[in-house]
Order: C-alpha cells, then structure tokens, then sequence
C-alpha cells in the first residue's frame, strides 16, 4: 500500500512540475527570447557598461563594445536551435536564470545574473559554457 502512496504522490508531483513552466518574475523576459533566436544585437540593450563574461575561451570583464562582439561571434559561430528556461530566482535588485542553449555545434548552459540599474534590469554577467 505504501509503494502505491509513493508512486502515487511522484506521478502527481511530475504532472505538476511539468505543467507549470518556469516563469522569470524580475527577469527581463526579452533576454530569455533572445538567447532562443541568437540575437546579439537585441541583447546589446540589456547589458551593463562593463559585464564579467564568460564565453567559449573568453573569461574576462569587458566593456559593452568587446562583450558585443565576443557574444556576436558567439552566435555567428554557433547557430541556435533553441533556448530551455531550467532555472530562476530574484533577491532584492538582481536575479538570474540558468537554461540550456542547443546550437548547431553542441549544447550549453547559460547563467545570466542582472541586476537593477537606474531603473532597468541589466546583464552582468553572461555565462555560456559547454555541457
């Protein structure tokens, strides 16, 4: 009888993890859609002066301009296929997601931390790195 409980309760408790999606409370959700259309130019407006960037060989705090292009070549390099929500969470003015991105040359997983500036939600810092 408890075995039945059990399986039971985890059946129950799937269904409704997986109908639930992830949603991004405090988190711009034009970043979530941007990094499932590879879009750099688009993600240009949400980043901060200066972003602590981890991308493919690059680990570093660039400037807006650099982090562009690091992200540009990134995606030119790497066509995407799509973008899965897995994680988020907001404390005071910053919050963050973590997903996995699946591109044409393999799949990665995405840490993105913003935090409020002057009113606006901005990156910084972007993390895309290999599964």
């Amino acid at each position: 009888m408890k075995t039945i409980q059990i399986l039971t309760f985890l059946a129950f408790f799937t269904l409704l993890t997986q109908a639930v999606p992830a949603q991004t409370t405090g988190f711009p959700a034009e970043i979530v859609t941007t990094l499932n259309t590879g879009d750099a130019a688009k993600l240009t407006s949400y980043l901060n002066d200066n972003v602590e960037l981890v991308v493919s060989s690059k680990n570093d705090v660039y400037s807006k301009q650099q982090a562009v292009g690091i992200i540009t070549d990134f995606f030119r390099k790497n066509k995407v296929n799509s973008f899965q929500l897995l994680h988020n969470g907001n404390k005071e003015a910053a919050s963050f997601i973590i997903g996995s991105l699946k591109t044409s040359t393999g799949n990665y997983r995405v840490y993105v931390l913003t935090r409020k500036i002057s009113g606006k939600q901005l990156i910084q810092q972007l993390r895309i790195e290999s599964e």
